[in-house]
C-alpha cells in the first residue's frame, strides 16, 4: 500500500518499526537512493522487482509504549525511522551482495525503462 502511494504521489513519507528493515534504514543517509520491494527479505534474489527512491529526510526516534491495569504495568520502548522518499523509477535485482541476520540488506539493482522487453 506504501509503495503505491509513493509511485502515485512521487513523494511519501514511511515510518519503519520492522527490526530487519529498521537495521537497512539505520545505514542510510539524505541523498541515497534505496530499493524497496514488498517481497520478503528470504525471497530477494536476482529478478526481484521493486521501486527506486532518493531519501530526502531522515529521523529516527524512539518511542514509549505504557500498558497498564489493576494486576499489570508494562513498559516498552520501540524504536522507529521515518524515511520521505522521492519515487526515481522501477527496479530489478541483478544480484544480491547482503543478507546477513543483524545487518542491511543490500543489492544490486537496474532501473527498468518500461520500453525495454523482457
Amino acid at each position: 500500500m506504501a509503495l503505491r502511494s509513493l509511485e502515485q504521489n512521487k513523494v511519501k513519507t514511511i515510518e519503519i518499526r520492522s527490526p530487519h528493515n529498521f537495521l537497512s534504514a539505520i545505514e542510510t543517509h539524505v541523498g541515497d537512493v534505496i530499493f524497496l520491494t514488498t517481497t520478503s527479505m528470504e525471497d530477494v534474489g536476482v529478478g526481484t522487482k521493486g521501486y527506486i527512491a532518493k531519501i530526502l529526510e531522515k529521523q529516527v526516534s524512539m518511542h514509549r509504549i505504557v500498558h497498564q491495569t489493576d494486576e499489570l504495568f508494562e513498559e516498552a520502548e520501540v524504536q522507529m525511522a521515518r524515511l520521505k522518499l522521492e519515487m526515481k523509477g522501477h527496479a530489478r535485482v541483478r544480484r544480491s551482495i547482503c543478507c546477513t541476520m543483524g545487518e542491511a540488506i543490500v543489492v544490486d539493482a537496474d532501473e527498468v525503462q518500461f520500453f525495454e522487453g523482457r
